[in-house]
């Protein structure tokens, strides 16, 4: 296993504190401004944008470096699976929950990505992007599970905050799980990657993009168009 120093847990996380706790941020600006629905819908569909970007760039397109083609789509098949089970389980919650599950579920293979990859490439690059995204999600989450006909937490805004800030810490841990455990190992890295990915997919094409677009508007399409253009720019800057 490669030596490892403070600079590296330092590095890790500092990375992983930025990747999760911009979801706090996201819900925190939520609690104090109230957004439009129109501009709710925008984030979400800037976040959809960036986290394609994520997910092709930064995560399948790594993983097939060592995975190969169809190690790659079948962890992007079983992430997908896991997602939807995921899914199920948090719509029986109500409310946001299926938003705040998703931010949960996200950060466990990216942060153990992140934490083994400290030396740079892919894992600051997602670190950076879901770290963008996590923004507008945390938004939405913290709009879903406060308002509407179902809310979590019985519309309580102190403990939604608290949920988002509780799931937002989980990246730190798990970035120094995977740098004290992970790191060195590219296939497991590259199967956390590509897991992470499909799980991505799902909610995309089912959660956040079909909310998105619910009423039908031109602007939330332009914000994903944004936001996979940022995404897609920073990944060709930052390597």
């Amino acid at each position: 296993m490669p030596s490892i120093d403070i600079i590296d847990i330092l590095s890790v996380v500092a990375i992983c504190a930025f990747a999760g706790g911009t979801s706090f941020a996201g819900g925190l600006i939520a609690r104090y401004i109230n957004f439009s629905d129109r501009l709710v819908l925008f984030f979400t569909a800037f976040g959809a944008g960036i986290l394609i970007s994520a997910a092709i760039f930064g995560m399948v397109i790594e993983a097939e470096k060592t995975l190969g083609i169809i190690m790659t789509l079948g962890a992007f098949v079983a992430g997908s699976i896991v997602f939807t089970i995921a899914d199920v389980i948090a719509e029986r919650k109500g409310g946001g929950a299926g938003i705040l599950l998703g931010i949960g579920l996200d950060s466990i293979p990216e942060s153990l990505a992140i934490g083994a990859s400290v030396a740079g490439g892919a894992g600051f690059v997602i670190a950076l992007l879901i770290g963008i995204q996590n923004v507008p999600e945390g938004i939405a989450s913290f709009r879903e599970m406060t308002s509407g006909k179902t809310t979590a937490f019985r519309g309580s805004k102190r403990k939604a905050l608290i949920a988002i800030g509780f799931v937002s810490v989980i990246p730190i841990a798990l970035g120094l799980i995977g740098l004290f455990f992970v790191q060195g190992m590219q296939v497991v890295i590259a199967l956390t990657l590509a897991i992470s990915a499909g799980g991505i997919f799902y909610m995309l094409f089912y959660d956040m993009i079909p909310k998105a677009h619910k009423e039908r508007k031109w602007l939330p399409t332009f914000g994903a168009v944004l936001g996979f253009i940022i995404g897609f720019a920073l990944v060709r800057l930052i390597r």
